[in-house]
């Protein structure tokens, strides 16, 4: 069942305008997710994903106990069902062919009779694994399999979306479908721009995880001359190098391609790669804003260029984040700069999520 992702401080307001006009699904809860946003069912006649309405928060799929051809507990023995009837999963994640579901302390021993009775009652499910969070400097999930369909335990899976197969692995690299929204804009800015330099163009990820954000650029036919990326994940990395030969496959034209496994902020000391970049992406939230100084040498200079991003802020930074970026992007030697920094989402109680796009020429 298609879910709205909002901050837990929005959830009123956005069920408020779900009632009205009909597209709260009755009789489901709302679920909260690891990181605190909150999960809202839809009804079937919710406008799609893509709908300006939703204001660019994400929709994710979430199976549901309702959903079920029959509820799965019905398979579990009656008596240790009572036993523990209030602690049985209610709700689970699916990525690709892998079922996610957190199961509590209290039934964590019965995970193999939870796995088997998911995967008889859910179709197209390969894999139940049990969710004991993220772990690492890379924020990888920490899965447990607990039952398979067809004796496999191998949690490398394949997602679709905005039209492209994308190859993930949770427990080897970071992967969140909230941004797919964000990335499908990344495609529309990547023209315009093209457009106005008449002329294909060199795009650099330096944060690209298994590459969500390269998906539509490079299956875009005359678009992209060359691609710098990479992450500092050796295993997001692998998959990086997968997915890209699989979206090469879709084009007709050739491109250029550098992927490597280091930090983005050491790129720009290599003169290889100065003054290069016409579309620079930067997606590490939490340190968008600190990063960005040590990227901006690889910009080319004397055509115009766009940097796109994403950043977490405190919400009563907007207005500062906004200032410093100006700054840092005139002592580049940025001119024409128009630059936007704007509120997309929440994130929690005390901080937003924010949308970085600027356009400018440096000198």
């Amino acid at each position: 069942m298609r879910h709205l992702i909002v901050p837990s401080v929005d959830t009123q307001h956005w069920l408020d305008e779900l009632k009205t006009r009909g597209w709260l699904e009755a009789g489901l809860g709302i679920l909260t997710q690891e990181d605190g946003m909150k999960a809202i069912p839809l009804a079937d006649l919710a406008p799609s994903s893509t709908d300006q309405f939703w204001q660019d928060l994400s929709h994710i799929d979430i199976v549901r106990e309702q959903e079920s051809v029959k509820n799965w507990t019905d398979l579990l023995d009656e008596k240790l069902y009572q036993e523990f009837k209030d602690y049985w999963p209610r709700a689970y994640e699916i990525i690709g062919d892998i079922l996610i579901v957190k199961i509590e302390p209290e039934v964590y021993d019965h995970r193999e009779e939870i796995g088997k009775a998911m995967l008889n009652r859910i179709p197209n499910i390969r894999l139940v694994c049990a969710d004991n969070g993220v772990s690492g400097e890379f924020r990888v999930r920490d899965l447990l399999p607990v039952s398979s369909r067809d004796g496999s335990i191998d949690t490398l899976t394949k997602i679709r979306e905005n039209g492209n197969n994308i190859l993930i692995d949770p427990t080897k690299a970071y992967f969140s479908s909230r941004l797919s929204n964000e990335r499908r804009g990344n495609l529309d800015s990547a023209i315009e721009l093209s457009h106005q330099l008449n002329r294909k163009i060199t795009i650099c990820d330096p944060y690209a995880g298994v590459g969500p954000s390269l998906a539509n650029l490079l299956c875009e036919d005359g678009l992209v001359d060359s691609v710098l990326a990479g992450d500092l994940n050796p295993q997001a990395v692998d998959l990086l190098e997968q997915n890209i030969d699989h979206f090469r496959k879709k084009k007709t034209d050739e491109i250029s391609l550098t992927v490597k496994c280091q930090d983005a902020r050491l790129w720009a000391k290599e003169s290889e790669y100065q003054h290069t970049v016409d579309f620079l992406l930067v997606n590490l939230p939490h340190q968008t804003v600190e990063h960005m100084g040590d990227l901006l040498p690889l910009m080319r200079r004397k055509t115009p260029s766009l940097i796109r991003g994403w950043a977490i802020i405190d919400r009563d930074d907007l207005r500062d984040v906004n200032d410093k970026l100006t700054n840092l992007l005139l002592h580049h030697g940025a001119t024409d700069l128009q630059l936007v920094c704007q509120e997309r989402k929440g994130f929690s109680a005390s901080k937003i999520i924010i949308r970085i796009e600027s356009s400018q020429t440096f000198i």
